[in-house]
């Protein structure tokens, strides 16, 4: 994680980010391989110099004290090459969506991990069940963008939530919203 900082703190609206006390760095769980291969599509596949070269996940400092979630928002940072093209210089637009998908399980998993504490002989995975994407303007390659994700509302096993990607400098790229599912398994 340190590495990452480093490298985003020197984009002055990513350090700026990054430095504020309303912000805290997290670890980025899908960007660690396991050995269940659970993850591997950002973990390996999307782990490299073409594609996302670096990435920072941003939790609030404090949680939110009542209410379904701790964290209602988090901010990922992702440094993306040039082999995420659909066309020249623009990022495909079937990436765009998946980042947003990947920002809102970022955002689930801190959040799913904070409730398995309470309750260590469940283990819950979350799936997507709609993903709506609203594409505003390209998204340039090679370049910095932010993905943040909000929480909405949870409704028994079901979390909506909304996000964007920007430049963090006030241009958005693309809007979305998304419900996933809970599924609870006895270990």
């Amino acid at each position: 994680m340190a590495e990452a900082m480093a490298h985003f703190e020197r984009t002055p609206w990513c350090a700026q980010l990054i430095q504020s006390p309303d912000w805290t760095p997290t670890r980025t769980a899908s960007r660690v391989p396991k050995p269940t291969s659970e993850d591997s599509f950002f973990a390996e596949t999307l782990g490299t110099q073409r594609t996302i070269r670096n990435c920072l996940t941003l939790r609030p400092t404090k949680e939110e004290v009542d209410g379904p979630v701790q964290y209602k928002e988090v901010r990922t940072l992702m440094d993306l090459g040039s082999g995420l093209n659909g066309h020249p210089h623009i990022c495909h637009g079937g990436f765009v969506a998946t980042v947003l998908d990947e920002g809102f399980g970022v955002l689930l998993t801190l959040n799913l991990g904070k409730k398995m504490q309470s309750r260590p002989h469940e283990s819950m995975n979350t799936f997507t069940a709609y993903l709506t994407t609203n594409y505003k303007k390209p998204v340039p390659t090679p370049g910095i963008i932010m993905c943040t994700a909000r929480f909405i509302r949870q409704e028994r096993n079901k979390t909506y939530v909304e996000g964007t990607i920007e430049d963090g400098m006030g241009t958005v790229y693309t809007t979305g919203e998304a419900m996933f599912v809970e599924v609870k398994t006895k270990l």
